[in-house]
C-alpha cells in the first residue's frame, strides 16, 4: 500500500498511495492529479506548493529559499521535494486548472450543415488549441483550448526531454494523449456530431512535443549533434497517434513535418500560413514563446533559427512571474512615482506574466529605476521594485535578478535577429513584412518590446501579429488541397542557422545586452 496521503479540498477528500522515498509531486502525478512544475520538480520555481495538514514533512533548503518563515511553521512545502515517511494530510495550494489566456482561432461559433468535418491541432509547449473546420465551407466552427498538462514535468521543453530521459517517455505520452482525446471528445459534444463525420486531423507542434506525442526517444533532442528520430510528415490512424479511445474517429491524423530539430512543424505551419512559399518580399516570422523561433525568406529561399530565450517571456523563472492567467499583471504604467498595473480578467492581482514582465522593464528602464547595463538602482538593488499587492497582502516585486533575465532573453532574440539579417544579405529597409506569431507577441506591446531592443526599431512601421500561426497553417493544411505540395517547398527552401557556432550570433548577444540602441 505505501505511505497514505489523504487531500482535502473543498468539499472533497480525496486518498492516494505514495510509494518510499517517491515524492509527494511524483505521487500527484501519478494519480492523475494535476500540479504545475514549471521548473520540472527541481524545487526552483515554487510553484507545486502543498500545505501539510497533518503528519510531518522535513523542512528542505528550497523550502527555505522559496517560502517565507511563516510559511514554513504554517506547514506549507514545495511538493517536488517533500518524502513524507508517514501518512500525511495536505492541501493543495495550486492552481489545478490554470486558465491561461490561450489564443486560438477566431471561429463562427454556430455549425454550419457540412458533409464533412475535420479537426486541427496546435500543441503548445504550455498549451493547447483546437478547432472543429467544416470542409466543405472551409470555416472554423467551434473552438477547444486546455492547458498542456504536460506542464507538471517541466514548463520548457529542455525539463520535458530530461523528464523522458529520465524513465517517463510512457507518461508524457499518455498525458498528452489523454489531452488531445478530451479535446476530440469535446469538439464533437460542442458540434453534435459522430465520430465517422471527422474525415482527418492534423497537428502542429514543436519537435519535442511531436516526439513526445509518438513516444519517440528524446536522447538525442537534448545532446549535440541534435538529431530527431523523425520530422518528416507523419500519417497514422487515430489510433496510432491520438491513442485507443471510446468512439475515436476512424479517420487519417498527419503530424506536420518539422524543418529541424528546434524548429519544429509549428514554424513550418507558421510559413505556410503566412505564404512565404508565394511571396516575391523577404519577410520575417518571430514566434516568442518558450523558445524563440524564427525565420527569414521568400518563396526562394528561407533561413530559420531557433534561439534559447528561455521561459521569461512566458513568466518563467520571474520571482513573482506566472502563465498568462486570472489576475497575472500584463500592463505596466509608471509615471510621478506612481504604478499602475492592469491584470488579465482585471482580477486581483496575483503575479507578472510575460507581457507584463516586458512592460515592467520597459517602465523601469524609461524612469530610470534601470539603468543600460541592466543594474536595478538602489533602493530597489536589494529587496526589488514593488509592483503591486495580491489580495493576501504578498508584494508582487521585480528584482534584479527578474531584470537579469529578461536581458538574457531579449538579448537572444534580438541577436538571433541580427544574424538571420546578416546571413540572408539583407539590410531593414528591405525586409516586407514581421510577423509575430503566438500568444505573447499578439499581447505584447510592440512599442514597449523596441523600447527595451528586443526588436528592432527600424521595424516597427512592418511588425503585425498573426496570432496562432501554428494553428492556422493546421487549418489551412485541412481546407487547401495545395497545402501539402506548398509545405513540401518550404522544406526544400528553408536550411537552418546554427547560432551555437555563429561567431556573428555572439557579438550581437553581448551587444544587445544592453538597454540601449
Amino acid at each position: 500500500m505505501g505511505i497514505k496521503i489523504t487531500i482535502k479540498e473543498t468539499g472533497r477528500i480525496r486518498e492516494i498511495s505514495c510509494h518510499s522515498g517517491e515524492t509527494i509531486l511524483n505521487a500527484l502525478i501519478r494519480n492523475d492529479i494535476y500540479v504545475s512544475a514549471a521548473c520540472g520538480g527541481k524545487g526552483k520555481c515554487g510553484k507545486c506548493k502543498i500545505q501539510l495538514l497533518k503528519g510531518t514533512l522535513p523542512v528542505t533548503g528550497p523550502d527555505r529559499k522559496k517560502l517565507k518563515p511563516e510559511e514554513l511553521e504554517q506547514g506549507y512545502r514545495l511538493s517536488c521535494l517533500a518524502v513524507p515517511e508517514e501518512d500525511c494530510t495536505i492541501r493543495l495550494c495550486v492552481q489545478k486548472d490554470e486558465e491561461f489566456d490561450i489564443l486560438s482561432e477566431e471561429v463562427e461559433n454556430q455549425m454550419t450543415e457540412e458533409s464533412s468535418y475535420a479537426i486541427a491541432i496546435d500543441i503548445g509547449t504550455t498549451t493547447l488549441a483546437m478547432v472543429l473546420v467544416g470542409l466543405d465551407s472551409g470555416k472554423t466552427l467551434k473552438s477547444y483550448s486546455a492547458i498542456n498538462r504536460q506542464r507538471a514535468y517541466g514548463a520548457d521543453v529542455i525539463s520535458r526531454i530530461q523528464a523522458s530521459n529520465d524513465g517517463k517517455k510512457e507518461e508524457l505520452q499518455a498525458s498528452i494523449r489523454e489531452d488531445l482525446q478530451n479535446g476530440v471528445r469535446a469538439l464533437m459534444e460542442m458540434g453534435g456530431l459522430q465520430p465517422e463525420q471527422i474525415k482527418k486531423i492534423t497537428i502542429g507542434g514543436n519537435t519535442t512535443m511531436g516526439h513526445l506525442l509518438m513516444g519517440f526517444s528524446c536522447k538525442n533532442l537534448g545532446v549535440y549533434p541534435f538529431h530527431p528520430v523523425d520530422i518528416g510528415t507523419i500519417t497514422g490512424s487515430f489510433g496510432e497517434i491520438i491513442g485507443p479511445m471510446e468512439n475515436a474517429p476512424d479517420c487519417p491524423v498527419i503530424l506536420l513535418p518539422g524543418i529541424s530539430t528546434y524548429v519544429g512543424g509549428d514554424i513550418l505551419s507558421g510559413l505556410l500560413a503566412c505564404g512565404f512559399d508565394e511571396s516575391e518580399e523577404t519577410a520575417l516570422l518571430i514566434d516568442l514563446g518558450t523558445n524563440g523561433e524564427m525565420a527569414i525568406g521568400n518563396k526562394d529561399r528561407i533561413l530559420v533559427t531557433s534561439t534559447a530565450a528561455g521561459p521569461a517571456f512566458e513568466g518563467g523563472n520571474i520571482s513573482c512571474g506566472m502563465g498568462s492567467v486570472a489576475g497575472a499583471i500584463c500592463n505596466v504604467d509608471l509615471s510621478g512615482g506612481q504604478v499602475h498595473v492592469r491584470t488579465i480578467g482585471d482580477k486581483k492581482p496575483v503575479g507578472l506574466c510575460g507581457t507584463g514582465v516586458v512592460e515592467t522593464v520597459s517602465e523601469l528602464v524609461k524612469e530610470e529605476y534601470v539603468d543600460e547595463t541592466g543594474r536595478l538602482e538602489d533602493p530597489y538593488f536589494q529587496e526589488g521594485f514593488e509592483l503591486a499587492k495580491t489580495p493576501e497582502g504578498r508584494p508582487i516585486t521585480f528584482t534584479q535578478k527578474d531584470v537579469r533575465e529578461i536581458q538574457l532573453a531579449k538579448s537572444a532574440v534580438r541577436a538571433g535577429i541580427e544574424t538571420l539579417l546578416k546571413r540572408f544579405g539583407v539590410s531593414y529597409s528591405e525586409i516586407g513584412h514581421v510577423y509575430l506569431a503566438g500568444g505573447f507577441g499578439f499581447h505584447m506591446d510592440q512599442k514597449k518590446a523596441v523600447s527595451i531592443g528586443l526588436l528592432p526599431a527600424a521595424l516597427e512601421d512592418r511588425l503585425e501579429t498573426v496570432g496562432n500561426s501554428s494553428l492556422a497553417g493546421a487549418i489551412r493544411y485541412l481546407v487547401d488541397e495545395t497545402a501539402p505540395r506548398r509545405a513540401e517547398h518550404i522544406l526544400q527552401a528553408a536550411s537552418e542557422v546554427e547560432l551555437s557556432t555563429d561567431n556573428a550570433f555572439n557579438e550581437f548577444y553581448m551587444e544587445y545586452m544592453y538597454f540601449e540602441e
